[in-house]
């Protein structure tokens, strides 16, 4: 959602009432239709939809081997600063796995709204989860080192920097496809009703 506006102001500025007939009294009822511009991740569609499940199945595999690591009976999974940042990443982790369902649902053309709340989780919460799991490890290796290299506690470092490395993955993969728009000929020969103000993207 982009900063200061409200989804009405969002659905107003996207979305124009128009007629379209209809088998009723007065021979037509109202519709919304999308009116902003088209956005479209700027890859084959057979290389998008491979990419979709491959990114989503990389943060499957970071939330199971998550799980595995903060069960693991080690001081880290027990110490303040290691439960905070840990059910941080966490709630990232769950908004990152909405937001790569949303991805895959998304059509080839998606709008505005959709790829503003895709883009906001994937493009950057991601690098954040990272950070964040790279901050337990450092936690879980400093117990490691005061508790004469306790073999246990080094795996879970080891664990906590595997999901660390996976957010980091997603990061990456999903800010390396680029975007483009494409001007919204929806309204073209409709009657319309309410014309909304438009946002200030730039359309081909």
């Amino acid at each position: 959602m982009q900063k200061g506006k409200s989804l009405k102001d969002l659905f107003e500025e996207n979305y124009t009432a128009v007629e379209v007939p209809a088998q009723n009294k007065k021979g037509y009822k109202i519709e919304y239709l999308y009116s902003g511009p088209w956005y479209i991740w700027d890859m084959p569609k057979d290389k998008l939809k491979r990419e979709k499940w491959m990114e989503l199945g990389l943060s499957l595999t970071g939330i199971f081997l998550y799980l595995f690591t903060g069960a693991a009976n080690t001081p880290v999974n027990t110490s303040k600063l290691g439960v905070i940042l840990a059910v941080l990443a966490l709630c990232i982790h769950v908004l990152e796995i909405f937001a790569l369902i949303k991805f895959i649902c998304a059509g080839y053309r998606t709008t505005k709204m959709t790829y503003q709340e895709v883009n906001r989780i994937l493009g950057a919460a991601t690098g954040l989860r990272g950070i964040l799991l790279c901050g337990v490890a450092f936690v879980a290796f400093v117990y490691a080192v005061t508790g004469g290299m306790d073999m246990l506690s080094l795996l879970v470092t080891a664990g906590y920097l595997g999901c660390g490395s996976i957010a980091f993955m997603i990061y990456r993969r999903y800010n390396k496809i680029t975007f483009y728009t494409e001007k919204n000929r929806s309204l073209e020969g409709k009657q319309i009703i309410d014309k909304t103000v438009k946002g200030k993207d730039k359309t081909n």
